[in-house]
């Protein structure tokens, strides 16, 4: 059967859960199902959807989003709203709740909610919520604690990664490390976007202490900033010239080949404070690296400390250069934390057991959504 999709996001930044809905929007169409993206002419979501999906754009007010949204809905058969940022919620819903048809609703904001929105009005817009996606445990408990749902109505679904695309390849690393001028030196890598919360300062610190005793390492920054990220970065690239170890340290800027750029790191760090999921850990470990990670929130879920990568202390910096200096002096433990990251990654985080699962959840509740109307004409009759 052919879904109608209508994915729906505000959002005029550009990180891994824009990027995600565009993974998930071509995994849906290679599937034989139409898909329609309604989001901000102002942002890259919105460039990088038009010319391969039906595009609508989120206009900046009530109203005109309001009119935009129902015009289309009235023209077209929409089978399941996918929307991936809560506040969009209250913005599209009435236009929703106004359609004949009424298409099942899904909340999936691949992040924490830490405020209770258990008043009177988030209870009434909530009620029409068929399902909310947590991405991990961490975020589901905040979800139930903190909306205004069912537990039922939580499900939990782990995002998935690439695993073809991301693996290592002996060209690609030989590639990048030539371009950055690379020998011998062993490279500690980090790819994030840059703001508050995702650890680079606590890398830094780590990396200083490290440079210290090794003069044969490398730090690999991977990102460029992108909207508001702005004055973070410069405060990033300052730290780093007072510490004094900025002649050890790359700045790549955004880059489209991130598994040859993985491929080039020999230690994965993931230092974020508070991560819901954190997918370019994931990525990481698709490519067979070793990983030192935050023992914190969603990253729990992903690792398995000492087995499949290892743990540091969150905000604790010596804690992290100490566990980056293990893996540089015990390769024997680094190879068998990678191979088994590898592992990991193609049974428990592969793309297409993602897509299997969210596509699952669309028929499930499709069906749910017709036994509902067949039972509303049977106590009518």
């Amino acid at each position: 059967m052919r879904l109608e999709l209508l994915f729906v996001m505000s959002s005029i930044s550009w990180g891994g859960l824009e990027m995600n809905i565009i993974k998930i929007a071509d995994g849906m169409h290679k599937r034989g199902h139409n898909v329609a993206i309604m989001c901000n002419p102002e942002g890259r979501l919105y460039k990088e959807a038009s010319g391969n999906f039906e595009v609508l754009k989120f206009k900046g007010d009530f109203t005109n989003t309001f009119v935009s949204l129902y015009k289309f809905l009235k023209q077209r058969n929409i089978n399941v709203v996918h929307i991936y940022k809560s506040g969009d919620l209250k913005k599209v819903i009435f236009p929703i709740l106004l359609t004949k048809v009424k298409p099942a609703l899904i909340l999936d904001p691949q992040i924490g909610i830490g405020v209770s929105r258990k008043d009177l009005l988030h209870k009434l817009v909530y009620a029409n919520v068929d399902l909310v996606i947590a991405i991990s445990r961490d975020v589901a408990s905040g979800y139930l604690r903190n909306l205004p749902v069912d537990k039922s109505k939580i499900r939990i679904v782990y995002p998935g990664v690439d695993i073809d695309k991301f693996q290592f390849t002996a060209g690609g690393r030989n590639r990048i490390r030539n371009e950055f001028g690379l020998s011998d030196e062993i490279v500690i890598g980090i790819v994030s976007r840059f703001s508050p919360g995702k650890g680079h300062e606590e890398l830094f610190k780590a990396f200083k202490i490290l440079t210290d005793e090794f003069k044969n390492i490398k730090l690999l920054v991977v990102g460029g900033p992108t909207v508001g990220e702005t004055k973070y970065f410069e405060s990033l690239k300052k730290l780093s010239k007072e510490l004094g170890i900025e002649s050890f340290t790359i700045w790549t800027g955004f880059r489209r080949d991130i598994p040859e750029i993985l491929s080039a790191i020999d230690i994965f760090v993931a230092p974020s404070r508070a991560e819901s999921f954190g997918l370019y850990l994931v990525e990481a470990m698709s490519v067979g690296l070793p990983v030192v990670a935050t023992k914190s929130a969603g990253f729990l879920d992903i690792i398995e400390d000492g087995v499949n990568g290892l743990f540091f202390e969150r905000g604790n910096y010596v804690d992290l250069a100490k566990k980056i200096k293990r893996l540089m002096f015990d390769k024997t433990l680094a190879q068998t934390l990678g191979e088994n990251a590898r592992k990991t990654a193609r049974v428990r985080f592969s793309f297409d057991r993602y897509i299997d699962e969210i596509e699952a959840l669309y028929f499930e509740l499709l069906k749910l959504k017709q036994m509902e109307v067949r039972d509303v004409q049977y106590s009518k009759a």
